[in-house]
Order: C-alpha cells, then sequence, then structure tokens
C-alpha cells in the first residue's frame, strides 16, 4: 500500500503554482517579455548565426580534414584550420552562384511578366468577346451596376485606406531595408565566430560535457547526453537527407522544363528544389508561382509544368524521399502536418524548416516518458499492445 509523500506533494503543489503564477505574468506584461526576448535575441544573434553555420558545415570541414590527413603524415592544427577555411569558402561560393543564377533570371522574369501583362489582357477580352454570349437589357444593367460600385469602392479605398497609408509604408520599408543590412551584419559575424566554433569542436563538446557532469547527477548527465545524440541524429539526417533529396528534385526540374523549351527554366527549378525543403507544402509553395509565371507565356506549357510537377513528387514522395531520408524522424504524417503548421504558426518558414525534426524530439522525450511512468504503474498489458501497434 502507497502511503502519502507530504514532502512530495507540497514540492509539486509549489511547482504548479509557479508555473501557473509565470504564465498569469506572462500573460499580463507581454510586452515586457517581448522586449526584453527581443533585446536578447539581438545580443545572441550572432552567435546563434555562428551556431548553425558551425552545425551545418561540421560535416564538410570533418571530410575535408580526413582527405587532407591522408595526404599529410600527422594531425596539425595546419590541417584542421585549412579544412574549416575550405568549408567556409565552399559554403560563400555556394551561396555566390545562387545568387548569380537567381538574382539575372528574377529580374529578366519580373521584367518579361511586365512586358507581357497587358498582352494576357487583351488576349483575355478578345477570348471574352469571341464568346458572343447574348444578354438581355436587365443583365446589361445588373453588370454596370456592378461595375460602378467596384469602381466606388476602389475611389473610397484609396481615399481611406491608400493614401493613409504611404507614410506607414516608407517607414516600412526603411526598417526593412535595416533589416537586411542586420541579417548581414549576424551572418558575418557568425561565420567569423563558426570558424573558431569549427576550428575547436570536440574541445567545445567536452566543456560542455565536463560542466554537465559536474552540476547534475551522473544519470541525470548521463540522460541529457542520450538526447543530445538522439536530437543531433534527428536534425542532421533530416536536414541533409532534405538538402540532397531537394538538389535532386532541382536538378530533375531544370532538365524537364530545358527540354521542353518552357520559360524562366533556371528560376523555376531553383524555386521548387529550395521550397521543396519544406514537408508536405513546400511543392506547393514552388509551383504554384512557377505555374503562374509559365502562365503569363504559355497556358499549355503551364498545364504540362503541372502534370509534371504531380509526377515529380510522386516519384520524391514514394522513390527518392524514402531513400534518402528512410525514417529519420520516426514520425507519422499525421505528426509531421501537425509539427509544420505548429511551427510554422510560431516562426513562420523557419518554424516549418525545423518544425519537424524538433517536434520528433519532444514526440521522443513525451513517449519515453509516458513509457517510463506506464512501467512504473505495473501496466504491462498496454505497455504490450503498443510495442505491439508500435
Amino acid at each position: 500500500m502507497n502511503t502519502f509523500d507530504q514532502k512530495k506533494f507540497l514540492i509539486n503543489v509549489a511547482s504548479a503554482t509557479a508555473v501557473i503564477c509565470f504564465i498569469i505574468l506572462l500573460f499580463f506584461r507581454t510586452s515586457f517579455f517581448i522586449s526584453v526576448f527581443t533585446k536578447l535575441m539581438n545580443i545572441i544573434a550572432p552567435f546563434i548565426y555562428g551556431a548553425v553555420i558551425a552545425y551545418l558545415l561540421h560535416p564538410v570541414s570533418t571530410w575535408i580534414e580526413k582527405g587532407l590527413l591522408k595526404l599529410i603524415q600527422g594531425k596539425n592544427g595546419m590541417v584542421r584550420m585549412l579544412s574549416v577555411i575550405s568549408a567556409i569558402i565552399l559554403m560563400l561560393v555556394l551561396i555566390a552562384l545562387l545568387l548569380i543564377a537567381v538574382i539575372p533570371e528574377l529580374i529578366t522574369s519580373i521584367s518579361e511578366l511586365v512586358r507581357q501583362l497587358p498582352h494576357a489582357v487583351d488576349q483575355f477580352e478578345l477570348w471574352m468577346d469571341s464568346l458572343q454570349v447574348p444578354a438581355s437589357a436587365e443583365a446589361v444593367d445588373g453588370i454596370q451596376s456592378t461595375l460602378d460600385a467596384i469602381t466606388e469602392y476602389v475611389q473610397n479605398f484609396l481615399q481611406t485606406n491608400i493614401l493613409p497609408q504611404l507614410t506607414n509604408f516608407m517607414t516600412s520599408m526603411t526598417s526593412g531595408i535595416s533589416g537586411v543590412i542586420g541579417v548581414l551584419k549576424n551572418f558575418v559575424l557568425g561565420t567569423i565566430i563558426s570558424i573558431y566554433l569549427l576550428g575547436s569542436w570536440e574541445k567545445f563538446f567536452f566543456q560542455i560535457k565536463m560542466i554537465t557532469y559536474a552540476l547534475l547527477p551522473h544519470n541525470a548527465a548521463e540522460w541529457i547526453k542520450k538526447e543530445v545524440h538522439l536530437t543531433d541524429e534527428k536534425f542532421s539526417g533530416f536536414i541533409y537527407g532534405k538538402l540532397i533529396d531537394s538538389l535532386i528534385i532541382g536538378i530533375l526540374c531544370f532538365i524537364f522544363v530545358s527540354l521542353t523549351k518552357m520559360p524562366y527554366a533556371m528560376l523555376i527549378s531553383i524555386v521548387v528544389g529550395v521550397t521543396n525543403i519544406i514537408p508536405f507544402f513546400g511543392p506547393y509553395l514552388g509551383a504554384i508561382p512557377s505555374a503562374i509565371l509559365i502562365l503569363t507565356v504559355s497556358p499549355a506549357k503551364c498545364i504540362i509544368f503541372i502534370i509534371f510537377i504531380i509526377i515529380l513528387q510522386q516519384i520524391d514522395g514514394n522513390v527518392i524521399g524514402p531513400h534518402i531520408l528512410g525514417d529519420k524522424l520516426g514520425l507519422s504524417a499525421f505528426w509531421i502536418l501537425f509539427s509544420i503548421l505548429f511551427f510554422g504558426a510560431l516562426w513562420g518558414v523557419g518554424g516549418m524548416l525545423v518544425g519537424a525534426p524538433l517536434f520528433a524530439v519532444l514526440y521522443d522525450l513525451a513517449r519515453d516518458f509516458i513509457l517510463n511512468k506506464l512501467h512504473q504503474k505495473g501496466e504491462t498489458d498496454i505497455l504490450q499492445s503498443y510495442r505491439e501497434k508500435d
């Protein structure tokens, strides 16, 4: 028979009370917390950029270092630094090539779209005239009344909404430019920080390990070590797998649109490849604007492109993706969709990118917690049923 543990009960009550008080304080002082959080993020932003860049480039740097060590006998600091610099240069070259490929094509595409738009409108009007649908006087009056109402609404909207917003628009443009400058500054500083992180990768992690084992009980430190390893497996497997998968999709798209002589081949292929990184919604986010661009030039080719994208995504979802990614996340399709929507609503496109692996880690933590609780309570039947269905 279990005895009532008064000390444990009081600790649980105190913890619950503290959490409730924090939530209430957060609710009523949201602006204060947001300002503090924003200021803190502005301070540590370069270090976050540096950590992300170092994490993404670490496998590349390690691969280069192993190749150099085969040529140079004996490990020394010059080999490590040379491999780090090579990885950084490779990243910058890829970014530069991407920008060189995208920016001119983007300018050309926008110019072509602006040039083709009046012609498309004229073609639409000719098509409407060719229908020659007889219309009654009542129908004509109804259409005229509708057009007058729309015209009046647009005029009122321009006077009451658009004009007062011009000042705010200019302010937004200024803040947008400063935001871009801030991102570039953080990227440059983050790249410099990543060089130091990559140069002393093992040392930094060993220092973190020492601090963890020094401050926490051994069992807790071992648990954190296991979960960090799991998190690294989830994120690295998903991110690198998705990058390779999206590169293949982009190349296949470029080959097809080039062979079929579709417009904006390079731009469309890059958009389709980059957006493919986002699970579920990525293919549609890339295909819809690409199809609209093609539609302005050739409706027939637009239909062919849509059919191609549907076939390509089926091949990716059933052949290419599973072969490269396997079951890296260990999540069902429902939970992947949930994670993308949830974290996408919180953090935008970045949340859609990292939502699935992040939720996979949280899901694994919750599952282990629940299974341990069931095991402690002796619910062997439920555990057995779960293992049979898992």
